[in-house]
């Protein structure tokens, strides 16, 4: 009973990089009520690590000028060689490591949860079979924005910090799943596919509903999917968002009905699913480069 409570416990926790260094970190995330990852800035001696083993997702970002660095794995070498400023250490869950650095560091180390990767590898891939293997020595432009990110933000303690974490973490999470799953061209060769075949009654949904309000939580349930996630999804897909996408197909409509029957322009803008006239006339003139009165003129 205790074991149960014990492993609820440690489930509800934010993760943690193993307690094998010689310095706590500098600074931690883990009290700012994030959930699916913590960042630690790690200020550490020239060190040799002893054997260890994650039961999480690690990304450490290195901050400094520069050393020499060699990662194992049950006596394997994973990686002999310098590290640099913004150089990426990725280490993937249910493998062992041994670490060593030649002096003194500085990086970010992001822990990520198993569940963070699986419930996006369920969106993403419609499966939550997918492997990661370790990575060391690489650059990664977007990965190292979003540290950095989590780290100003956590040092300046602004109000929403807790959801804009998760936010950022979900953008990681997916990332890594599209860039470093070890299948993953065949993720990749899929994903128009499985996106195309998600949206398709999205779209069906906004033709046939154009006259009335359409909201993002709507269409994102059709889509079975979350709202972070369709919105990221529809914009791949088109190239627009979703109030982008709306917004064109009810000047297109108004195009149509302008030109085809004798309705009013309010009527039209009514009958499109803008709020008024005016509203209807703002985005028609951005779009289409004239007011609905002249494009009805001419």
């Amino acid at each position: 009973m205790n074991n149960s409570k014990e492993e609820k416990s440690k489930q509800l926790q934010p993760p943690r990089f193993p307690q094998i260094l010689a310095q706590k970190p500098a600074l931690t995330s883990y009290y700012a009520g994030w959930d699916s990852i913590s960042l630690e800035n790690q200020k550490q001696p020239k060190t040799q690590t002893p054997e260890f083993s994650l039961d999480h997702y690690v990304i450490g970002i290195y901050l400094g000028q520069g050393c020499q660095m060699e990662m194992k794995s049950s006596q394997k070498s994973l990686y002999k060689g310098p590290f640099v400023h913004g150089a990426i250490a990725f280490f993937a869950i249910h493998h062992t490591y041994k670490a060593y650095w030649d002096r003194p560091v500085d990086s970010l180390v992001l822990n990520l949860k198993p569940g963070l990767l699986t419930r996006n590898a369920e969106e993403l891939l419609e499966c939550n079979s997918f492997e990661l293997l370790p990575q060391f020595g690489f650059n990664d432009g977007l990965i190292h924005q979003i540290g950095l990110a989590l780290y100003a933000d956590l040092k300046l303690q602004r109000p929403g910090g807790r959801l804009y974490a998760e936010h950022l973490a979900n953008t990681l999470a997916v990332h890594l799943l599209r860039s470093y799953c070890s299948n993953n061209r065949q993720s990749i060769g899929c994903w128009d596919c499985f996106s195309s075949k998600r949206l398709k009654p999205v779209f069906d949904y906004i033709h046939e509903f154009l006259s009335q309000d359409i909201s993002l939580s709507t269409l994102s349930s059709i889509a079975n999917m979350s709202q972070y996630h369709f919105s990221r999804t529809f914009k791949e897909m088109t190239g627009l968002t979703p109030h982008q996408y709306v917004i064109r197909q009810r000047v297109e409509r108004a195009k149509q009905l302008l030109l085809q029957s004798k309705m009013s322009i309010n009527d039209v803008a009514i009958a499109c699913g803008f709020t008024h006239q005016s509203h209807l006339h703002r985005h028609f003139k951005r779009l289409i480069g004239v007011t609905p009165s002249a494009f009805r003129e001419k």
